[in-house]
């Protein structure tokens, strides 16, 4: 990740699942905020992040502010689609999933909204689990 890398990426979803009326999504490092309607919905990524391997240590010294270790997944993905198919379950109850705003498949990869949002999870420490 560079020096000068994204702090958030905010865009219209084409679709959210579990939430309804969502107008905007912002991804930040250390959280997902959703804005609907009538309201704002903030999803901290250490309550739901899914350690792996000494998982149990890794999130007691997370909350107690030695920062993110072991890079925790947040999130299922599923890229094998058209750009407005792809999508991010995050995990929680009930699971949230935001479907990417249709992009040209003429965008590089590496700037699509799908790929950018994994570098600001990466940012934070986390990252999401490939369904494809």
């Amino acid at each position: 990740m560079t020096a000068d890398a994204e702090r958030c990426v905010r865009f219209v979803p084409s679709a959210v699942e579990g939430m309804a009326s969502v107008t905007e999504v912002v991804v930040f490092p250390d959280r997902l905020e959703l804005f609907s309607l009538d309201q704002r919905v903030v999803i901290r990524f250490l309550d739901i992040a899914q350690w792996y391997e000494h998982g149990w240590a890794y999130r007691t010294l997370a909350r107690c502010g030695f920062g993110v270790k072991g890079w925790p997944s947040v999130a299922d993905r599923d890229w094998f689609h058209p750009p407005a198919g792809r999508f991010f379950r995050f995990y929680g109850v009930p699971s949230i999933t935001v479907f990417m705003p249709d992009e040209s498949r003429d965008i590089p990869y590496g700037e699509t909204m799908f790929r950018r949002i994994q570098d600001v999870l990466a940012v934070g420490g986390f990252v999401t689990f490939d369904l494809g």
